[in-house]
């Protein structure tokens, strides 16, 4: 077996040609100890698959560390021998600086080019962007028989219900419900089994095999929730007849719920209730082969689509505020809807920024792992908004709830309570709604991040917090840290969702037409997981391949060593 090299050392050598002779001397020397040291690993035959596959891993890993250590050997040499003023201009913290704004300028364009060249990848954004134009086109066709006005004002509750399903609603169209019935069932089964029912509770401590089983169980409890919602949304639009509305709502020719006969009501439910469970199928086929969640990604389609028309509105609605005889109409109307855009793209920026913000627990690794060194230490990231988009969708869901039960109540006291106090357009509403976002932050953070889940992984691994002990501390100190995280990102995620409610209501404006709200925290945060699952994708594939090229070339399961190349 050959002998350990010694580490290479610059200072030896008198000219940079004998240097650099040297040092690839030395890589050569230095893999070739690899090469016996993996060779006489393998030699004995005890072992089994799965270890050869260890041992495979560490020989990849101790070449990948001698071509690192070869490059930076180059660099020193350079340095060593340049003349005094490029070592000034070379120092340590010039080049991390040079370094670090180097990476930072080519690191979009480089993961754009990773994009391009990856097959599977942008096969998957294809794929995703084939079915989101399908969805779109099947959303904007109105069903037969069903006559809405080319434009109308949609109230508060048919405006959260066109958001989640995708703008289907504001057509009537085949996705008219889209997916707000099944978010509303994943709302209950997961809230009924956080130890709420013992059984349900059990099917979610199974694992995988346990989400299936409550998929199943959500995907049933969707049926019912479609049916009402089918009848309440047939049901609005034929009552926006009596409220003044000068356009003419109608359905297979009638213009009130009580003309329709039996048969017609469930025709259209069926309907709606098919371009639901398709909604979802969709969904699952993006989530599964394209890009992104699929449900996610069709509610930020959605939002997309209309963004232009709701742009074209707002000029509308700042124009008709001011008098056209006004020899500087068109310049006051163009300079406020500028100022309307500033502002917006402040909110944008602002959900930007606080979505990428992240707490960092630092994380000790025991054993090779520890370092005494803070800038080398590893972390355990945990975001601003770790919930994500979830509780806003979650808590939009819930508020359609009680403005779905108006829709078949007679004129009384409960409908008169409901439409004063549980609508988004008095304070009691908004309130409720602000509410119910916080509290979902909370419960859908500890459902992404599980405090127990990670101590359990850490003693595993070997890993710690450094100043909190193993075990049950490191659970309690994460859900510390994750409490008081939530006590900023909850009610920050619940002002930016009520900020166009509250904005129509100490003002003319109308609350689909005013900054922030729930479609801009949708926008961003699937933007960026859609970036996230793109990129992650990318290193996932290219490592697949990268790993079962080289196991292809360089693992003989037959014992035969003498044909292992250099990975490098």
């Amino acid at each position: 077996m050959i002998n350990k090299v010694e580490e290479f050392n610059t200072n030896k050598y008198t000219t940079l040609k004998a240097a650099m002779h040297a040092n690839r001397v030395w890589y050569k020397s230095l893999k070739e100890y690899y090469k016996g040291l993996y060779k006489s690993q393998l030699k004995d035959k005890g072992l089994t698959l799965e270890q050869q596959s260890h041992i495979f891993d560490h020989y990849q890993q101790n070449l990948s560390h001698a071509h690192t250590s070869y490059k930076q050997n180059i660099k020193n040499i350079k340095f060593h021998f340049a003349d005094i003023k490029t070592k000034i201009s070379k120092n340590k913290n010039t080049q991390k600086i040079f370094d670090g704004k180097a990476a930072n300028k080519n690191k979009g364009w480089k993961n754009f080019v990773q994009i391009i060249k990856n097959k599977k990848v942008l096969s998957g954004v294809f794929f995703t962007v084939f079915l989101l134009i399908i969805f779109h086109l099947c959303s904007t066709i109105t069903l037969p028989g069903i006559s809405i006005p080319k434009e109308y004002n949609q109230n508060d509750f048919a405006g959260m219900l066109n958001l989640l399903a995708g703008g289907g609603l504001s057509r009537m169209s085949f996705f008219a419900i889209g997916v707000g019935p099944y978010i509303t069932s994943q709302i209950i089964i997961q809230l009924l089994s956080s130890d709420l029912i013992a059984p349900l509770s059990r099917i979610q401590k199974q694992g995988e095999r346990g989400k299936r089983k409550l998929e199943v169980i959500t995907r049933i409890l969707t049926l019912p929730f479609c049916f009402v919602q089918s009848y309440a949304i047939m049901a609005m639009i034929l009552n926006m007849n009596n409220q003044g509305t000068e356009a003419s709502f109608s359905i297979f020719g009638k213009t009130s719920i009580g003309e329709l006969s039996g048969g017609e009501i469930f025709a259209l439910m069926m309907i709606f209730t098919g371009g639901t469970y398709i909604c979802m199928f969709l969904g699952d086929m993006i989530t599964k082969r394209g890009v992104g969640n699929g449900i996610t990604v069709i509610i930020f389609a959605g939002i997309i689509s209309n963004l232009f028309g709701n742009f074209i509105s707002v000029y509308h609605t700042i124009a008709s505020k001011f008098p056209q005889t006004s020899s500087t109409y068109a310049l006051v109307v163009i300079l406020t809807f500028i100022i309307y855009m500033a502002f917006y793209f402040l909110v944008l920026l602002v959900v930007t920024f606080i979505n990428g913000s992240i707490r960092k627990i630092p994380i000790q690794q025991t054993g090779e792992g520890l370092t005494s060194d803070v800038k080398n230490l590893s972390y355990l990231p945990i975001k601003f908004n770790s919930a994500g988009v979830i509780p806003v969708i979650f808590a939009s869901s819930i508020m359609t709830i009680p403005n779905t039960i108006v829709q078949f109540l007679h004129e009384g006291s409960a409908k008169w309570v409901i439409e004063d106090y549980f609508t988004l357009q008095s304070w009691t509403g908004m309130s409720l709604y602000f509410v119910l976002t916080i509290i979902f932050t909370f419960f859908y953070s500890y459902v992404q991040l599980n405090p127990t889940q990670i101590q359990e992984n850490f003693e595993k691994s070997g890993k710690f917090i450094p100043g909190v002990k193993s075990g049950e501390n490191t659970s309690k100190h994460i859900t510390k840290v994750l409490n008081r995280i939530n006590w900023m990102g909850g009610p920050f995620l619940a002002i930016i969702a009520t900020l166009p409610y509250f904005i129509a209501k100490v003002s003319d404006i109308p609350s689909g037409l005013a900054l922030g709200g729930t479609g801009i925290i949708i926008v961003v945060s699937a933007s960026i997981e859609i970036w996230n699952s793109i990129n992650s994708a990318v290193t996932n594939t290219g490592y697949e391949q990268t790993r079962k090229s080289i196991q292809a070339k360089y693992f003989d399961d037959s014992g035969n060593y003498e044909s292992v190349e250099e990975l490098w």
